[in-house]
C-alpha cells in the first residue's frame, strides 16, 4: 500500500481486503522503523506518511468491523423479539408524576 490511499477507497474495499493490506502496510511499518533506527533509511518522513496511513487504515477496519457486527447483533435481535412477541406481555405504561409546585 502507498501513502497515495485515500480513506474514501478504504471505505469502498472488502474487510478482507483491508485485513490483508493493514498487514502488509504492518510490515513495510516495521522495515522502515528498523531502517531509520540502523541509519540505513534516509528518509524519516516516510516512515510518519506509512505509519499514518496504517492508521488509517486501521481505523476504517475497525469501523466496518463494528458495522458488520452491529448489524448481525440488530437482526438477531430483531428474529427474537418477533419470536417472543406472542409470548411476552404488553408493554407496561410508564409512570409519570404530577409536577412540583
Amino acid at each position: 500500500m502507498s501513502a497515495s490511499v485515500t480513506t474514501k477507497e478504504l471505505r469502498n474495499s472488502q474487510v478482507t481486503d483491508l485485513e490483508r493490506d493493514v498487514r502488509a502496510q504492518q510490515s513495510l511499518v516495521a522495515k522502515l522503523r528498523m531502517g531509520i533506527k540502523l541509519q540505513k533509511e534516509k528518509d524519516s518522513a516516510k516512515y510518519k506518511r506509512e505509519k499514518k496511513t496504517l492508521a488509517r487504515m486501521m481505523t476504517v477496519l475497525t469501523e466496518k468491523r463494528e458495522t458488520t457486527t452491529k448489524s448481525t447483533k440488530t437482526t438477531k435481535k430483531e428474529s427474537s423479539l418477533s419470536s417472543s412477541s406472542s409470548l411476552s406481555s404488553p408493554p407496561k405504561k410508564s409512570k409519570i408524576s404530577a409536577p412540583r409546585s
